[in-house]
């Protein structure tokens, strides 16, 4: 797949109220969680798009040259399906990568492998189940699939769920997938920021 025809979605409009402050700009190994994130998408994407709070806009533009912009203002503060649609319709693409900014350990290794997926067109999505939890947050979804999420958002159905079952949606095992172990690590709270601090990376 040409990387030209592929957009990375970086989220970063949650409030971040279970860790207490931004997680985007916690940091780990002297690099902000987000930064990881742009590493993973950088080389494989032609565009990067970060979706961010109103609150951290100013910030992540003093920090980085990535485009920041906010969720559309009729869907503003909806969640991730806000945030995605908002980065479809800012930048035309045949697929998206879509990453949250709190899995630190997230690799480019991965979004190769995810990549790899995409020459099926009659996928809509790729997710990962990872010891049998679905990871929609760390996917990848094509063009088409922005028409669903507006259909979604407009019914106020905000679930990523939802948005998987008007998918046809090609789920790839860890057993599938060639991971180190931590890449789906997400950091909730100061007490899983405190563990995995101690993690080499």
């Amino acid at each position: 797949m040409n990387k030209s025809k592929i957009t990375g979605i970086l989220l970063a409009g949650g409030e971040s109220r279970r860790f207490g402050s931004p997680k985007a700009f916690a940091k780990l190994h002297r690099k902000f969680f987000y930064e990881y994130a742009i590493e993973a998408l950088e080389g494989n994407v032609g565009k990067l798009i970060i979706v961010s709070h109103p609150a951290l806009v100013e910030q992540f533009q003093d920090q980085t040259s990535v485009e920041v912009i906010q969720d559309l203002p009729e869907y503003k503060g909806n969640g991730p399906l806000a945030g995605m649609f908002t980065a479809m319709q800012k930048e035309q693409s045949d697929w998206y990568i879509v990453l949250p900014c709190d899995t630190p350990f997230v690799t480019d290794v991965l979004v190769k492998q995810l990549i790899t997926y995409t020459n099926d067109q009659s996928i809509d999505a790729i997710v990962p189940v990872i010891n049998d939890r679905q990871q929609p947050l760390i996917a990848v979804y094509h063009r088409r699939v922005a028409k669903r999420i507006e259909e979604l958002l407009k019914i106020q159905q905000y679930k990523m769920s939802h948005l998987l079952d008007a998918c046809n949606v090609k789920f790839v095992t860890n057993q599938e997938l060639q991971l180190q172990g931590m890449e789906f690590e997400n950091i909730n709270d100061q007490t899983e920021y405190k563990k995995v601090q101690q993690k080499p990376i």
